[in-house]
């Protein structure tokens, strides 16, 4: 029986050689940023974080790359 993942790793590469981190507890969330950020444009995007009150934006154009890695919580030992 396969296991459910307990969150997901959104791993976006930017222009430049940035990379961001967003964590994500569904993957019909990932799969939403994902279309958000492949529409392209000028125009920003906001992108979910985990603390309150931070928030992270983003040109959707300057997004080179996307992706995405199931976590489970039982086998690396972190709190999402």
């Amino acid at each position: 029986m396969a296991r459910k993942p307990d969150g997901y790793l959104v791993h976006i590469m930017l222009e430049g050689g940035q990379t961001m981190q967003v964590r994500v507890k569904e993957a019909r969330e990932y799969t939403e940023l994902i279309n958000q950020l492949m529409v392209g444009g000028d125009e920003f995007i906001t992108l979910p974080k985990q603390m309150d009150n931070e928030y992270m934006i983003v040109r959707p154009q300057r997004v080179s790359g996307v992706s995405v890695e199931a976590i489970y919580t039982s086998s690396v030992g972190i709190d999402l």
